[in-house]
C-alpha cells in the first residue's frame, strides 16, 4: 500500500512499490497532486499496466540500438533497416527521451519526410518507429505507442500497371537482343516465372534437363558487400517444382557452369545491379523496347530517349554501341527483369491454365496474390473474348419464339 509523506522542503512525496516490489517515489508540489498520482499508479499496478514514470527518460537512440541488436532477421533486411535508421530516423529521434515522443511530433516528422522522400520510403521509416515504440510499450518503458494512427502519404506506386511483354515481342525482339551467354537466365524468368534471387541462386543439382523440370530450393541474397546463398526461398510455398518449356531447356543445355547455373564470367554469382546495367538495359535498347536508334549514315547514329518527366532527348553518335550505352544510361522506364515473371503468369492464365496451377508454379501462398498482382489483361484480350464465345456457324440455329409470336411485352 502506497502513502504520501511531506518533505522537509514542504513538498509531498508519493511512495509506492512497483510490480516487482521495488520501492519507488516521486515528489509533487501539493498533497492533492501526490494523492491523485498515487491512486493512478496503484490502479495501474493492480491492472498489470504499470509503467515506471522514470523509465521513459531513456533516449530513443539508446533503446533503438538495443532493439536492433535483439532482432533476428535476414542480412538484407538488417542492412536496409540500418540504412533507414541512420539516414532518416535517428537524426530526428536519437536524443529524444522515449516519454517525450508524442503523436503530433511523429506526425510532423512524417509530413516533413513526405516533402522529399517517396511515399514507400516514408512508410518504411514510420514503420520502424512504430515497431521500436511498440517494443518500448511491451518493455513497460512507455504507456502507449504515440506513432500509431499517424497519417502517412499514400503510396500510389501500386496504381501503376506493371509492364508485360507479349510472346511475339519476347521471342522476336528481346531474346535475340540479349547476349548469348545470358539468354538462359532471361528464359528462366519468362519460361519458369523465377524471381531474380531464385535465378541467381539456382544450382545445377535442382535442374533435371531430361525430365524438363527445375526445383526452387534456394535463393541468392545481395548485400552491399557480398552475395549470400540462402538455403530456402521467400516463403514456404516458394519451395516448388516448375516444368520447363523447350526453349528454356535448350538454352540451359548450352551453358557450361559449375555449381550455380547462372554465373558471371569469373564463375561467381550474378549481381543484379551489374546485370541490369551491363546486360538488361542495353538489350532493351537493341530490341527497340527502350528509346530508339536511327542509323542516318555509315558513321551517324541518332539516339532518342525519354527522361523521367517524359521529355524526349536526342543526340548523335559515331557508333551504334555508343548510342546503345548512352540510352541505357539515360533513358527512364523500360521493362524490368521482374516483369518477365508478370508476363509468364499472364501468358499461362490467358492460355487457360487453372489459377491454382499458376499459383503453384509461381510459388504463392494465396491464389489472390496470383490474380491481383501477377496477371494482367493482354493487348489482344478482345480476340480471346470473341474466340471464347464463338459458335460454329454451321450448327448454330437461332432459338425460336417459345410462345410462337413476335409480339413484345
Amino acid at each position: 500500500m502506497g502513502f504520501v509523506s511531506k518533505t522537509p522542503s514542504g513538498s509531498y512525496r508519493a511512495n509506492w512499490r512497483d510490480g516487482t516490489g521495488k520501492q519507488k517515489a516521486k515528489t509533487f508540489r501539493t498533497k492533492k497532486e501526490a494523492n491523485t498520482f498515487l491512486s493512478d499508479v496503484e490502479s495501474a499496478v493492480n491492472r498489470g499496466t504499470y509503467v515506471d514514470p522514470h523509465a521513459g527518460k531513456m533516449k530513443f537512440g539508446e533503446f533503438a540500438a538495443r532493439w536492433l541488436a535483439s532482432r533476428s532477421v535476414e542480412a538484407r533486411t538488417a542492412e536496409r533497416t540500418l540504412s533507414l535508421m541512420r539516414t532518416h530516423v535517428l537524426p530526428r529521434w536519437a536524443d529524444w527521451p522515449l516519454s517525450k515522443v508524442d503523436f503530433m511530433a511523429v506526425q510532423e516528422w512524417v509530413t516533413d519526410l513526405g516533402k522529399h522522400l517517396a511515399p514507400a520510403t516514408v512508410a518504411k521509416c514510420h514503420g520502424l518507429v512504430v515497431m521500436i515504440l511498440r517494443t518500448a510499450v511491451q518493455a513497460r518503458l512507455i504507456a502507449i505507442n504515440p506513432a500509431v494512427g499517424v497519417k502517412i502519404p499514400r503510396d500510389r506506386s501500386g496504381d501503376v500497371k506493371p509492364a508485360t511483354i507479349s510472346r511475339g515481342a519476347f521471342f522476336g525482339k528481346l531474346l535475340p537482343a540479349v547476349p548469348a551467354r545470358y539468354r538462359a537466365i532471361v528464359c528462366a524468368a519468362a519460361g519458369a516465372g523465377l524471381r531474380w534471387g531464385e535465378c541467381a541462386g539456382l544450382p545445377w543439382s535442382a535442374v533435371d534437363l531430361d525430365k524438363r523440370t527445375l526445383r526452387v530450393v534456394q535463393v541468392a541474397v545481395e548485400t552491399h558487400g557480398d552475395i549470400v546463398i540462402r538455403p530456402y526461398p521467400k516463403s514456404r510455398a516458394g519451395v516448388r517444382t516448375v516444368p520447363m518449356p523447350t526453349f528454356l531447356v535448350d538454352e540451359l543445355r548450352k551453358l557450361k557452369t559449375d555449381k550455380l547455373v547462372f554465373t558471371n564470367r569469373a564463375g561467381q554469382p550474378l549481381r543484379r545491379s551489374n546485370f541490369r546495367r551491363r546486360i538488361w538495359l542495353p538489350s532493351l535498347v537493341r530490341a527497340g523496347l527502350l528509346g530508339n536508334i536511327t542509323h542516318k549514315s555509315p558513321h551517324k547514329y541518332l539516339a532518342t530517349w525519354p527522361d523521367g518527366d517524359g521529355i524526349e532527348w536526342s543526340t548523335e553518335f559515331t557508333t551504334e554501341r555508343e548510342a546503345v550505352a548512352h540510352i541505357a544510361m539515360k533513358a527512364a522506364g523500360g521493362l524490368r527483369f521482374h516483369d518477365l515473371r508478370h508476363s509468364y503468369a499472364t501468358w499461362l492464365v490467358t492460355d487457360g491454365v487453372p489459377i491454382n496451377v499458376v499459383q503453384r508454379v509461381m510459388g504463392h501462398e494465396q491464389a489472390s496474390t496470383t490474380l491481383n498482382r501477377y496477371t494482367h489483361t493482354p493487348d489482344d484480350y478482345a480476340d480471346h473474348v470473341r474466340k471464347a464465345l464463338a459458335d460454329d456457324p454451321l450448327t448454330f440455329q437461332p432459338p425460336g419464339d417459345p410462345q410462337g409470336t413476335d409480339d413484345e411485352d
